[in-house]
């Protein structure tokens, strides 16, 4: 199969599509990849579109392909499949011939049905490009603590050996991503690799999933985010700003314009125009974004200032105070993406949080969705009146059947409320949108002789 390579970011006017199961159906991670993009390139207008559905697979998902990708015409789609391919059912402690058989067997329906997606995605979608996500872990090291009472009894249920079903998986993924030309993202290692960290000091509780050992937490979201951002060779700088406050001039101003310098007492002070905004960070994923170096890799805003007296001095930005450093700490340069105190961040905050609500929205979107394709070729799913009765007659029970009340009440004002999440999404372009800020760097301490 001829692709395009795809180790490039995102460009404007493109149309993403992510197709997959639960993982994608909750939106949280590519909630956080568009956090990236608002805030990175705020000038470029991409459409980030959720085709999840939660408990599909490769095979299932095929039905689904003339609704959830061919209806957009994407110039992208990102592959994330396999927790539900895998055969969670057939990891146990029994490893029978026939247990053995059956998981041999999930695996190699898996490899055939990843193919032929792709196959009639291409068909259906032909100038779409492709990136293949690997599975991600399914925790069966960890031993569960503050269950919620209604998963009291999912306490005892560990289908041990799982997460090497899914490394399997995951090696075909990166494997015909090679073949394909197209590019892998390996969601399973650092995930994995994170978990074998705690367990190495005897954390056996720690879990990047939920008690239910599948489904990511706001952690593990962000992990699969930055992971896929990273192998993308997204741009890693917000701004790089260096002032010399001797000569008061500009040695260095990258995605940024530096006006407006002028000596004050004590220091200097001078007028930025970044052309992007720190990535903001999920407040539950923060403590883990040293170890996965986000600052460094993935949000760099650079302020250096030269030529500067020994002592310690405050940075204000806008009157503010966000920070204080020496004269050698500023001269080396400081990154102030990290800092919550700057009103960049301030704005960044406001497009995570009108994120969320996108979110939100879509995911509620797609529980219309799973409420429809659970169905699909069993009766006419669109003929909202006679699904309601069909479906009136079956007395069901099952996890599909609660997304149906919501389908029947709310699919006939789909478009409506498609149309109007789109337009949610253009205020957050404005949102987005880098303002105009005035640096003072002051002396805070001179040091005694």
């Amino acid at each position: 199969m001829d692709t395009i390579p795809t180790t490039l970011p995102f460009d404007d006017g493109d149309t993403v599509v992510f197709f997959g199961d639960s993982l994608t159906h909750g939106g949280r991670y590519i909630k956080y990849i568009t956090d990236f993009y608002r805030t990175r390139y705020p000038g470029r207008r991409i459409r980030f579109v959720n085709s999840g559905i939660g408990g599909d697979t490769a095979g299932g998902a095929m039905n689904r392909i003339p609704e959830d990708i061919a209806e957009y015409d994407p110039t992208w789609v990102v592959f994330h499949f396999g927790m539900n391919d895998v055969g969670r059912w057939a990891y146990n402690d029994e490893s029978s011939p026939e247990t053995l058989k059956t998981r041999a067997g999930a695996y190699e329906a898996y490899c055939r049905n990843l193919d032929s997606i792709v196959r009639k995605v291409a068909e259906a979608a032909p100038r779409a490009k492709f990136i293949y996500m690997t599975p991600t872990v399914y925790d069966d090291t960890a031993i569960p603590l503050d269950l919620p009472a209604d998963a009291n009894g999912w306490a005892a249920v560990n289908q041990k050996g799982c997460s090497v079903g899914l490394s399997m998986m995951a090696g075909h993924v990166l494997s015909k991503a090679e073949r394909d030309n197209a590019l892998g993202v390996d969601l399973y290692s650092p995930m994995q690799n994170c978990l074998m960290k705690r367990r190495a000091v005897g954390d056996m509780h720690f879990m990047l999933t939920r008690w239910d050992r599948v489904h990511p937490e706001e952690p593990g979201h962000s992990i699969m985010a930055w992971t896929f951002l990273k192998a993308q060779g997204v741009d890693p700088i917000v701004s790089d700003v260096a002032v010399d406050a001797v000569t008061r001039s500009v040695s260095r101003n990258v995605n940024a314009d530096v006006s407006d310098i002028a000596p004050i007492e004590g220091g200097i002070a001078f007028t930025v125009l970044e052309r992007a905004l720190p990535c903001p960070v999920d407040a539950k994923a923060a403590p883990f974004a040293d170890e996965f170096d986000f600052a460094e890799t993935l949000n760099r805003e650079m302020l250096s200032v030269s030529g500067l007296a020994p002592g310690k001095y405050a940075v204000l930005i806008d009157g503010r105070q966000v920070g204080e450093w020496t004269a050698g700490e500023l001269d080396q340069g400081v990154n102030l993406a990290m800092a919550a105190t700057t009103p960049q961040a301030a704005q960044a905050a406001a497009v995570f949080g009108a994120n969320e609500r996108n979110r939100e929205t879509e995911y509620v979107l797609r529980n219309h969705h799973s409420g429809r394709w659970a169905y699909f070729g069993q009766t006419d799913v669109d003929d909202v009146d006679a699904f309601a009765k069909w479906f009136a007659g079956r007395n069901e029970t099952g996890y599909f059947a609660q997304f149906v009340p919501g389908y029947l009440e709310y699919w006939p004002h789909y478009k409506e409320t498609r149309a109007a999440l789109l337009a949610e999404q253009e205020k957050v372009f404005a949102l987005a949108n880098p303002k105009p800020h005035r640096y003072e760097i002051a002396t805070l301490l001179q040091p005694r002789s």
